[in-house]
């Protein structure tokens, strides 16, 4: 699935851009016969060049002799002749663009079909809500987003492309920035959406996210910057998970910038090896359970699922020290203190620039061991 975006890059170099098995080589060893079956692949004539392999020269012709026995290719080189070449060396494909947008059509948390708005060139495949609002995600070519600008509701619509225009438009992403992408599936990243858009054109309401190096945070129709330190990134994770303890490990391994797998592989051995490896395995089985949990938006079990996660990384954090030792209770209390300064410093800062959040955020964020935001009352926040 990698090699749809280098897919649709060749597809914005011209209409019906040709697929070699050098190419796809070059892709890494992609599989045409799997991307033919999902029909971002479609096959056509063989082709009657190869790139050279003589040092010579750049490109051979390749010819085509009737035998008796059928038919056989042969690749001509000025400097040392013709050499016989197997047929499936020659395979090519022609890219559809319409197959890759619905691709990420079915990725979209709608899940809906792609819409063509330009044939061939632009698709409609999904929406993002943001403050009640809707706001159109087209996949389109840069050649084709100028014609795109002219229609209706352009200053609405989020583009995902490669080197896109931003003027006229509401935002825009690369495919992976929009999707996550991996050998097997695809993913969307909805949180991206929100974030790209301008501040002009997102519905006034609370937020608290990163954008760029700067934290955008609103409140009750105030609004400011903050730096990108740690404590916004405490107060973000927590605001996005309310009325549910978050334990200060999990916050620290989001300030170290690794998943909570990498911090728990460095923190020792325990006595019981067994019960180890037992724990680490299903916090592994985890990992995949929720992506699978966002993916299909079961919010239910996601909540559940995170929970598990949570209380698994607490007791790593509580019994797993350097150098096989025993974790000390001390250690899980500097661990907290760390993250309770971090947040301290932001709720300083808010004081200053945002006093009304500031206060709301003493009063129903508590620190501690398992950090939690309980506000009185539920509280949209975009984050």
């Amino acid at each position: 699935m990698r090699a749809i975006v280098t897919l649709f890059r060749l597809l914005d170099r011209g209409d019906e851009p040709l697929v070699d098995c050098d190419t796809l080589r070059l892709l890494g060893g992609c599989d045409p016969d799997e991307l033919v079956r999902s029909g971002v692949l479609v096959p056509a004539e063989p082709s009657m060049s190869l790139h050279a392999t003589c040092g010579q020269c750049s490109v051979h012709d390749v010819v085509r002799v009737s035998r008796l026995t059928g038919v056989e290719f042969y690749e001509v080189c000025p400097f040392d002749g013709a050499d016989l070449v197997e047929k499936n060396r020659l395979r090519q494909w022609a890219v559809d663009g319409r197959a890759i947008a619905e691709l990420l059509a079915s990725a979209m948390p709608d899940g809906g079909p792609a819409e063509t708005l330009l044939p061939g060139v632009a698709w409609r495949i999904g929406e993002v809500q943001v403050g009640g609002e809707s706001f159109p995600i087209v996949l389109t070519t840069t050649r084709s987003a100028s014609r795109l600008a002219d229609r209706s509701g352009a200053s609405r619509m989020i583009l995902i492309g490669d080197e896109l225009p931003g003027e006229g438009f509401a935002g825009r992403l690369s495919i992976t920035e929009a999707f996550a992408i991996s050998s097997k599936q695809i993913k969307s990243r909805p949180e991206r959406f929100a974030q790209v858009l301008p501040l002009s054109s997102v519905p006034l309401g609370n937020a608290f996210y990163r954008k760029g190096q700067m934290w955008v945070v609103r409140f009750e129709g105030q609004e400011t910057y903050l730096e990108n330190n740690v404590g916004p990134l405490y107060i973000a994770r927590l605001l996005a998970t309310p009325n549910r303890a978050v334990p200060a490990v999990t916050l620290l391994a989001s300030r170290i910038g690794i998943d909570e797998r990498q911090l728990i592989g460095s923190s020792g051995e325990l006595t019981d090896e067994a019960a180890v490896e037992e724990c680490r395995g299903r916090y592994h089985e985890l990992m995949g359970e929720i992506d699978e949990a966002k993916a299909n938006h079961d919010l239910g079990w996601l909540e559940k699922l995170q929970s598990e996660q949570d209380q698994l990384a607490l007791h790593f954090a509580s019994v797993l020290g350097k150098g096989g030792k025993p974790r000390e209770v001390g250690d899980i209390k500097k661990v907290s203190q760390s993250v309770s300064v971090g947040i301290k410093r932001t709720l300083n800062v808010l004081d200053t620039e945002l006093k009304p959040l500031a206060d709301h955020l003493r009063a129903h964020l508590s620190r501690g061991v398992c950090p939690i935001y309980s506000p009185p009352a539920a509280i949209d926040w975009l984050v």
